[in-house]
């Protein structure tokens, strides 16, 4: 008779946490949870609802991606790979239909993106447009 360990973990993420609080829920509580679980199979309910269109969360397309890699080495670990996604939902169409695409383009080997902070990478461009003009001479 093989004993089965039962139990949960949640985290409970405040309105408009981002990518950053996402993925560090899935590295700080999923993956050490996991790490006792040792499941023979991991089910993700995959909702969307989460991304910056449906305003609940401020996740992006990279959000849902990252966290994918994350699922994918759990299941690689611990049960042979044996991972399964169950489509859940989302409301705004196009984040589904993108965050959907997202999670597969990981699932089929493409490397999990790196979610980066709202708004740095567009401050990061405009510095390197408007630097040149302050520039000495």
């Amino acid at each position: 008779m093989t004993t089965r360990k039962i139990g949960t973990a949640s985290a409970p993420l405040p309105a408009g946490a981002g990518d950053a609080a996402l993925l560090s829920a899935f590295n700080d509580i999923l993956v050490p949870a996991a790490d006792w679980f040792q499941p023979d199979l991991v089910l993700v309910s995959a909702g969307f609802d989460a991304h910056q269109f449906d305003l609940a969360l401020n996740a992006t397309f990279a959000g849902f991606g990252a966290p994918t890699g994350v699922v994918q080495g759990i299941a690689d670990r611990h049960c042979e790979g044996r991972l399964a996604f169950v489509l859940e939902g989302g409301y705004h169409l196009e984040a589904l239909a993108d965050g959907v695409r997202t999670v597969l383009e990981v699932l089929a080997g493409a490397p999990p993106p790196i979610p980066r902070e709202c708004g740095l990478q567009e401050v990061s461009e405009a510095a390197a447009f408007h630097l040149p003009g302050f520039a000495q001479d």
